[in-house]
């Protein structure tokens, strides 16, 4: 049987609350087609990374979702507040990679 293979990445998606007044939480999905992988491709669950770099305030990466059909997970960011000694809005940065296959 032949396979065919490729890596996807690193995707790196960016967020960053500033002039924003309220938290925002984002849904991100990933699925091989939408990066040139045929119909059918499946994604190897063990080859995927991702990893994010907060930039300011208060951000993170939470409910990450892997199986062989996406990847799936959500990102938030906090609003700036407490003017005129607040805290600072949310910035982030995530970096996602896999790799698919499919048996033809």
């Amino acid at each position: 049987m032949a396979y065919q293979t490729a890596l996807v990445g690193p995707i790196v998606y960016h967020q960053d609350n500033s002039g924003v007044n309220t938290d925002t939480t984002v849904s991100i999905e990933y699925r091989p087609e939408q990066y040139g992988a045929p119909d059918g491709a499946r994604i190897i669950p063990g080859t995927v990374t991702q990893g994010y770099t907060v930039f300011r305030g208060l951000a993170y990466v939470q409910n990450v979702k892997i199986t062989e059909t996406s990847i799936e997970f959500e990102v938030f960011s906090q609003a700036a507040g407490g003017f005129p000694f607040g805290h600072h809005s949310g910035s982030i940065s995530v970096s996602t990679s896999f790799q698919w296959y499919l048996e033809a």
